[in-house]
This record gives C-alpha cells, structure tokens and sequence, in this order.
C-alpha cells in the first residue's frame, strides 16, 4: 500500500526540481554567491541507483551539489555518500553541498558526522530564511513561483503577484505553471489563498487537461460524491458527475480567457467599445484563443478580429 505522506513529497520534490531545472540564478547568488553556467549529469553507476536532485558547474569552476529536502530528516549519510560520488567523477573541482530545506516543521537535525576517524559537514538553509522579494525580482518565472515557499509579509499580495505573472503566459504554458504553483501552495496551506485570488483574477484552467491536478480533482469529487456535500450535482453515476463537472470548468475556463483578453485590448488600446465586450463575453473558446493570438501583431483593434487569409 502506497504511503500518501511519501507521495506528496515525491509529488513536492519532482516539482521544485523542474523549476530549478531552469538554472534559477537568483536563488544560486542567494545560497552560494555565483552563477551557474552549467546543470550536470547526476546519475552514478553502481548496482543500486545513487541519484542527487541538483548538480551545478559555478562560474569560478566549482561544482554546487544542491539537495532538497521537505521533511527535517538525517542527511548526514546520504549527503557524504553523495559527496564522494561527485568527487570522484569531478576530482580536479572544488565541491560545495547545501540542502534547501522546503519543509513545514523546523529543521532540528546537526548537519554533521563527527566520530573519531571521520568529520564531515554540510549546510542547511530553509527557504523560508529567503526573502521572498528577492524570487519575485528574477525575470525567471521559475524562480517567482518558488517565492511562494519563502518568507512573506502579506501572503495574498505576493500569491497575486505570481498568478500576475503566470496570467500574461500562453493558454497551455499557464497551466502547467499554475499547476506548479497549486503543488507547492500545499507546503505552505495556502491552496484556499491561490484559489481565491486565481478566481478574482479570473484565471482558470482545465483540470482534466492536467496531469497534475486531474488526480487530485477525481479524488475530491470521489470524496464528495461519498459525502453528497458538492451543491449543485445531482446523485447519479460517477461518469455523469465528471462529464458534468468538465463542462463546468470549460465554462469557466473560457470565461477566465475572456477576461485575460479584455484586459490585454484595455492595455494596448485603452477603453472598448460596448459591442467589442459583449462580442468577447459571448464568443467560443476557439474564437478567443484566435485573437489571443492575432493581438501580438494587431495594430487596431479591428485587426483583433480580422480573420487569417
């Protein structure tokens, strides 16, 4: 039987990870005070698979062994064995190791062996010790949703600056970036907070298209079929009540694009005409994602609307 509590944290773990993917400078010049110019191979060959989360070659040549980690457990020893496999395939380098603590509970653990014949060492930083001003002033996106997971003053204010920013993305590139930002809103029980502020903005995208939120909506829509507490949805087969909740969402998700696209024409050419906000409130999920395209090039609002040859 699968433990949940591991899955959320592969699930955690596998999401950060693609976000550092994107060589998230900033935050390196936050924990090590250089920039990366390279992300190496991090498999090691050995009858049981060694795998680090992230290993970076430093502008001053040095490699950077970064490790996450969401639960305040002993690292010492996977640590030291890690360093050893660097050092071996990189022996002319100097190797720094630090892990970036994502967790809810404080980190309590030494991050050190200390015996007779052996010292070694490495460093913790929570990511909560991290300004979360910091992330946001990075041009990478990828950097701006880890800003959920720092340390926040007013919490709605930087959630709306995040979804702000995933909201001027395309249709397919928002979605999964809003994915992320739900995933990790779970380390800091901020869901309700991301969701509020995502419907104020009315930014909304397909969960069944998503291959991470879909499970975790089947499994609240089994929930509440259990409870019969979702208002709205009659009692009938399972199959009914997705097809209908779908409908729901592609509703909504069309509306959310109407309102990106009016905000986008009130920036680029000031107030609109009445009959262009009802002509936008009214049309189809194609027609919309059209003009979402043809307003890069548009030089009026009637090439908006004017169709391709």
């Amino acid at each position: 039987m699968k433990n949940p509590k591991k899955d959320n944290r592969s699930q955690y773990d596998t999401t950060i990870k693609d976000l550092l993917e994107h060589f998230p400078q900033r935050l390196l010049q936050i924990l090590i005070g250089q920039q990366a110019v390279q992300l190496l191979p991090v498999e090691f060959a050995s009858t049981q698979k060694r795998i680090p989360d992230l290993i970076f070659l430093l502008k001053n040549d040095t490699i950077f062994h970064l490790e996450l980690q969401g639960t305040p457990e002993n690292m010492d020893w996977r640590m030291l064995m890690y360093y050893v496999l660097i050092r071996q395939r990189h022996p002319d380098k100097i190797l720094i190791q630090k892990v970036l603590y994502i967790g809810k509970k404080p980190w309590n653990v030494q991050p050190v062996i200390a015996e007779r014949d052996l010292y070694f060492r490495y460093e913790v930083i929570d990511i909560r010790s991290i300004d979360c001003r910091e992330l946001l002033a990075s041009p990478s996106l990828e950097e701006n949703i880890l800003a959920i997971l720092c340390q926040m003053d007013d919490k709605q204010k930087t959630v709306r600056e995040i979804l702000y920013r995933i909201s001027n993305l395309p249709t397919k590139d928002r979605a999964d970036a809003l994915a992320k930002l739900t995933v990790l809103s779970g380390l800091r029980d901020l869901e309700s907070v991301v969701k509020t502020e995502a419907e104020e903005m009315a930014l909304t995208i397909n969960i069944m298209d998503n291959e991470i939120l879909r499970p975790l909506f089947l499994k609240a829509l089994e929930e509440s079929e259990q409870k019969g507490a979702r208002k709205g949805i009659r009692k009938g087969t399972r199959k009914g009540m997705q097809k209908g909740m779908q409908k729901g969402m592609q509703k909504g998700m069309q509306k959310g694009e109407a309102a990106i696209l009016l905000r986008q024409l009130r920036r680029r050419f000031g107030e609109l005409p009445d009959q262009v906000v009802a002509r936008i409130n009214t049309a189809n999920q194609e027609s919309i994602e059209r003009w979402s395209e043809n307003i890069l090039d548009a030089r009026s609002i009637e090439e908006v609307f004017t169709d391709p040859s």
